[in-house]
């Protein structure tokens, strides 16, 4: 099965399942929550619960800027439901998760203070102008940094990101260890 034969639905579950998935490496608790709630993922570190809103992009997409057209990724992190017909509030999870599905790669940012309605990363590596300086990646944004902002503490950042790595989606498995 190829991803264009994935609903969104079943590619919203994946990328939930991921998010645990990520986490668990990590070194954190994590666990799916019910249908229903505003929030997908609870994390649970150093006895603080934390709630994560996952949202998930197929693939980057190509979005025009002023005089070229540069791949990317948009989430609509305020809006929820079929069709983004409800806002979310300020208070209904902590962090939110922007899943790239076709790089299964997870980005976390605490859900506080003036979030934007919607997002632009763009994929690893990318290497923008000195005009596009302030556009950051997805790789960029690490758990232990979206906890630290919102409990006030430096972040300790795991040695994952040199223990796991990315396998392309074609080779069938979802991570491979160094």
């Amino acid at each position: 099965m190829t991803d264009e034969h994935v609903t969104d639905l079943e590619l919203g579950k994946a990328a939930e399942h991921l998010v645990v998935a990520d986490l668990i490496l990590s070194g954190y608790r994590a666990y799916l929550t019910e249908q229903g709630l505003p929030y997908d993922v609870v994390i649970d570190s150093e006895g603080n619960l934390y709630r994560v809103q996952v949202k998930a992009s197929r693939c980057a997409k190509r979005m025009p800027q002023r005089a070229t057209v540069t791949p990317g990724y948009l989430y609509n992190v305020r809006r929820a439901g079929k069709g983004g017909r409800r806002q979310y509030a300020d208070d209904e999870f902590d962090i939110v998760a922007l899943v790239a599905m076709d790089l299964r790669v997870v980005a976390y940012l605490p859900f506080k203070g003036r979030i934007l309605q919607t997002i632009y990363l763009r994929p690893p590596g990318h290497q923008g102008s000195a005009r596009t300086e302030r556009t950051r990646t997805i790789d960029q944004f690490p758990i232990e940094t979206a906890i630290a902002a919102l409990t006030g503490k430096r972040p300790i950042l795991s040695p994952k990101a040199e223990s796991v790595r990315v396998v392309p989606k074609d080779q069938g498995r979802l991570f491979e260890t160094a």
